[in-house]
């Protein structure tokens, strides 16, 4: 008796008790799903339609799209795990750097992204009308060029740590009483805080702060291009891509207003752990962790209802999908009775040589019409 109690006594309380453990999971899994189907949807759309990929900033969206499907189908899984497992990590030292390397890489690709983004829309409204008569300030080379450029700075920052010190703390494990905890150094955590988190945001904010004083000095001045006389189809031309510019704008400030409200609480929050240190924080609230780690992965699943699906051309290509997956449908069901249909044919084969004899004799005996212009014979 004395044994039993002794050792419940020493037993450690579960992390997550069931009634945080089961609708945070049940969360994060309708996080992951719609993540994955709506991020594949942009994805598929951008790549199969040409007319898309001519626009330069919808390259931009693609790689924004492959970061978060990146991130959804590969770090939101590993975090689902770790929840049901109180926090514990079973796949040992090489998975968990190689867990934490894909999410240091996929999370400041997005944020970059949608800085570059920010940049096109404020150089497009901030002189529409010379600018975009010469030269348009992104073109498909650029696009491409500058998510080569946030791809590869955002790989090698992640490698960083495989080098060691002193991106890396010595002497301490990765695997840590169970759990997958990497000892970023101090030096590589603000780093990494500051240069892909919170200062690409506060600079993106800023971008999209003076775009909206833009688009209401527009707007307020009544500076909305009405064609003149002189000018002919160049100023309605140019009323009309300011008109797309400004919204465009919008839909970029609605961007960047989901990314600032979903990752800065997890972003501040990481660097007051990291900065004041598991051992002086000893109540560290890991449900905490959790729940704004949540509302960050949230991001990666609004994408695309921000912008593919509330775009025109987005929506005529999801409809062109429906209505060709229908066309498909509609032939194999065609073909469907018809095979049934000659296979579940009762007349023999005998049958049908008689009918065809019968028919080649009926036609031979029957008198040919009378031809226009002359008389029957029994006439």
């Amino acid at each position: 008796m004395n044994n039993t109690s002794e050792h419940q006594s020493n037993e450690v309380p579960p992390l997550f008790g069931p009634w945080f453990l089961y609708p945070v999971a049940t969360c994060y899994i309708s996080i992951a799903v719609v993540a994955v189907v709506g991020n594949l949807l942009v994805c598929f759309a951008i790549l199969t339609n040409r007319s898309l990929r001519r626009k330069p900033t919808n390259l931009l969206l693609l790689s924004l799209a492959v970061s978060d499907l990146l991130t959804a189908a590969i770090t939101i899984p590993f975090d689902i795990e770790s929840l049901f497992r109180q926090g514990g990590w079973k796949h040992g030292a090489v998975m968990c750097v190689a867990f934490l390397t894909v999410y240091l890489i996929t999370v400041p690709t997005s944020i970059l992204t949608l800085l570059a983004i920010s940049v096109d829309r404020y150089q497009s409204l901030r002189d529409p009308l010379s600018r975009f008569r010469r030269a348009q300030f992104m073109t498909q080379r650029k696009a491409l060029l500058v998510t080569g450029l946030i791809w590869l700075y955002c790989i090698i920052f992640a490698f960083l740590p495989i080098m060691g010190w002193p991106f890396l703390e010595r002497g301490q494990e990765i695997i840590l009483n169970g759990s997958c905890v990497v000892p970023f150094s101090k030096l590589y955590t603000s780093l990494s805080n500051f240069l892909n988190f919170v200062g690409p945001l506060v600079v993106t904010c800023v971008l999209n702060i003076m775009i909206y004083c833009i688009a209401r000095k527009h707007t307020r001045g009544g500076a909305s291009f009405k064609p003149r006389q002189e000018s002919g189809q160049k100023s309605k031309e140019d009323a009309k891509a300011h008109a797309r510019n400004l919204k465009a704008a919008k839909t970029t400030f609605m961007f960047v207003a989901a990314f600032f409200f979903c990752w800065q609480p997890y972003s501040y929050f990481s660097i007051v752990a990291n900065l004041w240190g598991h051992d002086n924080w000893k109540t560290y609230p890991s449900k905490l962790f959790y729940v704004l780690l949540m509302f960050g992965y949230l991001n990666s699943a609004l994408n695309p209802f921000l912008f593919a699906f509330r775009n025109k051309e987005f929506k005529h290509t999801y409809e062109r999908m429906a209505s060709s997956v229908k066309r498909r449908n509609s032939r194999v069901r065609r073909r469907s009775t018809v095979s049934l249909s000659t296979l579940s044919s009762d007349i023999p084969e005998s049958e049908n040589k008689n009918v065809c004899l019968q028919s080649v004799k009926h036609k031979r005996t029957t008198p040919d019409p009378p031809r226009r212009g002359t008389t029957s014979q029994a006439q």
